[in-house]
């Protein structure tokens, strides 16, 4: 990427929504024991535990499991990396699955392919897109399947919530997801004998202290203020772009296991009380989107019969990987921010983890992704200056 120039009025590629309403709660109750009655009778009573991260919980159900050691877990090689590394953590190796190009999770026609050579299957929800658990768990038979919802909080499948369909399901409630609470992931089930192992399991962990949790909260409410406007397009996105490959500024890539914070709890739970109505916003303004650039040459999302999309992320491929770089390129230009998604995970996964080749979906969504914003904080004088940018750019 070229050198950005600052911008206070930028619009930012991902919605961080942590702010001075969150810390003031999380510090007010970071004695008080968090109330996740709420959050149990809306994933239909499954068992729930708590970790510090997405990955912790993946680890955590992984350890849970009892797999032999060094087993093959099955994975959409299109995800974050951070992924692989949970399950190299927790003792086994990543077998890369192929994706669905036009749907972005894992292909089931691939994975039948390879069902054999693995014992267990990671499916993620990629963009709060379900994936096709039918298609997948009859494919799975026996061996577990893992929901990583880290992407797909609120999202359904059939009718039914992601995250309590299959054997186990993990969110991240991390700085940037849909829920930003700082830090912080969840582990579902329904299986009462995993539960107990998986509740074994974060026995284990450690706790964090007091002063952990107090200056992680000023961090978290700082990182969130520079992500926002004006601060977002005048400092971070300039020095960030500059730094992104040598500094891990979101906290992505390390790998510390803990219990979760009870300040991020705290605000998850507060949270979650008028969630839907946020998810609902989004996807007026996804669908806003996709009407007015239907006659755009990109491929826009779509929403797959029986799914209930959250629309987390809204996600477009161009027909190149040029393109795509002059699009995101002249976005920026015009005061919008984009990201390429995943764009390096195939490579990363060739020089760390013994990707060699066999997923082409995948590597060329890699190559054409590009995510525009379509936050619930947008407004429509917002929306069609995405719109009208994007028109530009022929």
């Amino acid at each position: 990427m070229s050198s950005i120039k600052p911008d206070p009025m930028l619009i930012p590629r991902f919605n961080i929504d942590y702010g001075m309403k969150d810390f003031i709660h999380s510090l007010t109750n970071l004695k008080t024991e968090a109330n996740t009655k709420q959050l149990t009778e809306l994933f239909c009573n499954s068992a729930i535990e708590f970790t510090n991260s997405g990955r912790t919980s993946l680890y955590v159900i992984l350890k849970a499991l009892n797999l032999p050691a060094n087993s093959n877990v099955g994975v959409p090689l299109y995800c974050c990396p951070s992924v692989f590394d949970a399950i190299i953590q927790a003792g086994h190796r990543p077998l890369f699955l192929d994706i669905d190009p036009d749907n972005y999770t894992v292909n089931p026609e691939y994975l039948e392919q390879k069902i054999d050579e693995i014992e267990a299957v990671i499916v993620i929800h990629t963009f709060g897109r379900p994936a096709d658990l039918d298609k997948i768990q009859k494919i799975a038979g026996e061996k577990p399947v893992i929901e990583d919802c880290a992407h797909a909080l609120l999202s359904k499948y059939k009718g039914k919530l992601a995250g309590t369909i299959a054997t186990a399901g993990f969110f991240s409630f991390r700085t940037g997801k849909y829920i930003s609470a700082g830090e912080g992931g969840m582990v579902t089930t329904r299986n009462p004998e995993l539960a107990e192992n998986v509740r074994k399991e974060i026995q284990k962990l450690p706790e964090p202290s007091g002063t952990d949790e107090i200056k992680h909260t000023i961090k978290t409410c700082a990182r969130s203020t520079l992500y926002h406007r004006p601060w977002f397009g005048l400092v971070s996105l300039p020095i960030g772009s500059r730094i992104e490959d040598k500094v891990d500024l979101m906290n992505k890539y390390s790998f510390k296991t803990a219990r979760i914070r009870n300040t991020d709890l705290q605000v998850v739970v507060e949270k979650l009380q008028n969630f839907q109505e946020k998810v609902e916003q989004q996807r007026k303004n996804s669908q806003y989107l996709i009407e007015n650039l239907k006659d755009i040459d990109l491929k826009l999302p779509f929403e797959t019969k029986d799914t209930y999309c959250n629309y987390y992320l809204f996600p477009v491929q161009t027909n190149s990987q040029s393109k795509r770089d002059e699009v995101s390129e002249s976005l920026i230009k015009r005061g919008i921010d984009t990201a390429k998604l995943f764009s390096k995970t195939p490579a990363i996964a060739k020089n760390n983890y013994e990707y060699k080749e066999g997923c082409p979906n995948t590597e060329k969504v890699a190559e054409n992704i590009l995510i525009i914003p379509n936050h619930f904080t947008l407004n429509k004088r917002e929306l069609d200056q995405i719109i009208n940018a994007i028109k530009m750019t022929g």
